[in-house]
């Protein structure tokens, strides 16, 4: 190793590393040591927050679609994330691959052909209705559009926007505190700022662990179903083992052109994939149903958005819709720098545009054609058998060339989840360090923190104890994004009064 390299891995904010990597040290252990605990401890945590604190979610989701709204169609659309003479420096095609290859990871490929399924087989509470009718397939959809739609990618947009302003026109560094400098000012370099940045570390691991764990269940049912390949009791640990091993390296080595390359091709097989399925499934089908639940969408947007489930049994918001929105807010922090990052130079309303209309239209493309094929083909009963995981491999059994086609969705589930949690990795070595590039034994301990903690919960072999994960890292994070609501606009309203001809 160099004497940079060497300075580099030695150079990290003590209190922000020191805290985060003895609590995720410690969880870890706990996990280990007293496993009955820690589930029930998770039972508890996953009831507590998404039963009293599920309508806080929802608002929160839905305040900020309406912060993004006003921030493409309003005045502050045309200013820039940076300097008058900042430049974007990507072309627009590479910069929405990034930012949507980021995002999504091998979720959309996990949930796309799953949870249509479910919801057709178990009709949502806010339709209601008989169950595997044409009607609870259109449901279905909708309300699968719903929840990787525009509340989505509101998440991620406001922070970006939120993050990229502050940075690139205050010139300060590209921490997830500094997206409250507006908020909270200077402060960002004390305390709130180190809590703020302490906290980003445990919701990406939250996040990410989420995305390993069910990750390692749907290659482990792949092989299974597909190939009759069992690994045992051990299978989860196996494949998160060797999921970790491949991005730790990756991350250590900074092989940032062999990562370009893996995503590159990964969009290839994503789309290629998605022709696949329409052109050899029930086309027609597929076009009507994805159009029809679009239209649905549209007319059920608002209630959809502040439905609670008033009187249901159950709790299928907290499995369902609080988990997604939990979900996306632990993804948040390191998403929002890595899109901040490369969309230096764009407008607020291209940016915003870019983050939130059109993924949300991909996300629409991908669900209504392999989950709508889901559908048409009814896997319920293979997702009643196999689990939810084995939706995507009993579509592919339906299909032409079965054998190829189980390849390449076993390869776009890898590569996806792999790119992701590279940049994870780097840029939770980036919040413990300040540093744009991070030193290797950093960048290398939290590639295996990431893989250790989400092999703790995947162990369990219960998808509730996963979904858990980002749902407890994530509570802190809606009152953090209402406080970075407000500061944006605040920041933004100063910025055009300061600079009425920017």
């Amino acid at each position: 190793m160099s004497q940079t390299d060497l300075q580099n891995a030695r150079s990290f904010d003590p209190i922000i590393f020191w805290v985060s990597a003895s609590v995720t040290v410690l969880f870890i252990l706990w996990s280990i040591i007293f496993p009955e605990n820690m589930d029930t401890t998770i039972n508890a945590v996953f009831g507590w927050t998404t039963q009293k604190w599920g309508w806080l979610y929802l608002i929160t989701a839905f305040m900020l679609v309406v912060g993004c709204l006003v921030l493409l169609g309003g005045k502050y659309g045309r200013l820039k994330l940076g300097l008058p003479g900042d430049t974007p420096e990507f072309s627009n095609f590479s910069w929405f691959a990034m930012l949507f290859g980021s995002a999504i990871a091998a979720g959309i490929v996990f949930w796309g052909p799953a949870e249509p399924a479910y919801h057709f087989m178990t009709p949502p509470p806010y339709f209601g209705g008989e169950a595997l009718t044409p009607e609870a397939g259109a449901n279905a959809m909708t309300y699968s559009f719903f929840h990787w739609g525009l509340s989505a990618w509101a998440i991620y947009a406001i922070l970006t926007i939120a993050l990229a302003h502050a940075c690139y026109t205050k010139k300060l560094p590209l921490n997830f505190s500094s997206a409250f400098y507006y908020a909270i000012g200077d402060r960002i370099y004390g305390t709130w700022g180190k809590v703020i940045d302490i906290f980003a570390v445990f919701a990406t691991l939250g996040g990410l662990a989420t995305t390993t764990g069910l990750v390692a269940l749907q290659l482990s049912s792949g092989l299974k179903y597909q190939y009759g390949v069992e690994l045992g009791t051990n299978s989860i640990y196996i494949i998160i083992g060797i999921l970790t091993v491949i991005f730790t390296i990756a991350v250590y080595t900074g092989v940032e052109k062999g990562i370009k390359i893996i995503g590159d091709v990964n969009m290839w097989v994503f789309i290629g994939v998605w022709f696949f399925i329409l052109i050899f499934g029930p086309t027609i089908f597929l076009i009507n149903l994805t159009v029809n639940s679009f239209g649905q969408y549209l007319l059920h947007f608002l209630p959809m958005s502040l439905y609670t489930a008033p009187g249901i049994e159950g709790n299928w918001l907290g499995g369902w819709t609080v988990f997604y929105w939990a979900w996306w807010m632990s993804w948040a922090p390191f998403v929002s720098v890595f899109i901040a990052r490369i969309s230096k130079g764009r407008s607020i309303r291209e940016t915003v545009a870019a983050v939130l209309i059109l993924p949300t239209l991909g996300n629409f493309l991908w669900y209504g054609v392999v989950g709508g094929s889901g559908i048409s083909f009814d896997v319920t009963a293979i997702l009643k058998e196999h689990g939810v995981e084995s939706a995507i491999f009993a579509i592919a059994q339906h299909l032409p060339l079965t054998g190829i086609l189980a390849i390449f969705l076993i390869f776009l589930i890898t590569t996806f989840f792999i790119t992701s949690a590279n940049s994870a990795a780097l840029s939770l070595a980036c919040f413990v360090s300040g540093k744009e590039n991070p030193g290797r034994n950093l960048r290398a301990f939290w590639g295996i923190a990431l893989g250790a903690v989400a092999a703790v919960l995947a162990g369990t072999g219960k998808l509730k104890a996963i979904q858990t994960a980002s749902i407890a890292t994530a509570f802190p994070m809606i009152f953090l994004l209402l406080l970075c609501l407000w500061g944006t606009f605040r920041g933004l309203n100063k910025h055009i009064k300061e600079n009425p001809d920017s």
